[in-house]
């Protein structure tokens, strides 16, 4: 069964708390600044520093217009770009309408893989805008890490990298600043941890 430890606050005073390399992966998606709600103004770069003195690797889920703010916010610690292709969804972009998802991955040394994840838009979780699927977290983290390990997401929301964690045999830390998000993710985590332990 995945260990989960679950915060409320803000990373930027949690984050200090933690040990060095005390987590395999730093797996996030913090805002990009693109509006989507009223805690969506700006992206957030000031996490970083210590994210990465805490996760032996850091991905940086970001939508196309989050790329320019967070290549330039990794800097030399830049690997490459996991993307992702949303097969039957489509977001808006400077250009029109995509459909994939970009995680720009630094520090440490992934394992060996393809650079393309595809996944399909089936879930919905009300109470969060900006909710990512199941499928593609949990694609995700398979590809940038162990059963057993641990993942941090310093921006946690309704908990989706939690749900997957637990899916996926990971252990799993998460933060989060609103109580309004924290209380979805905290049910949906305990659902799926449930959810694996009844019997087939």
């Amino acid at each position: 069964m995945s260990e989960i430890d679950l915060r409320l606050g803000d990373c930027l005073e949690i984050l200090p708390t933690l040990p060095d390399n005390s987590v395999d992966a730093v797996i996030t998606d913090p805002p990009y600044g693109c509006g989507k709600a009223d805690w969506d103004d700006n992206f957030p770069s000031s996490w970083y520093t210590e994210a990465r003195r805490i996760g032996r690797l850091v991905a940086i889920i970001t939508g196309s217009q989050g790329l320019a703010d967070s290549i330039p916010l990794v800097g030399d610690d830049f690997i490459d770009v996991v993307a992702a292709w949303n097969t039957n969804g489509m977001t808006r972009s400077a250009i029109g309408f995509g459909n994939w998802i970009a995680a720009v991955i630094a520090v440490g040394k992934p394992r060996q893989g393809q650079s393309v994840i595809r996944f399909v838009t089936k879930d919905k979780v009300k109470g969060h805008p900006t909710i990512k699927q199941i499928e593609y977290m949990s694609k995700l983290i398979i590809r940038l890490s162990d059963e057993g390990d641990t993942i941090l997401d310093p921006f946690m929301g309704s908990g989706t990298t939690g749900v997957a964690c637990v899916q996926t045999g990971r252990n799993f830390i998460g933060i989060e600043i609103e109580e309004k998000y924290y209380e979805i993710a905290e049910k949906r985590i305990a659902a799926a941890q449930l959810q694996l332990r009844m019997p087939l």
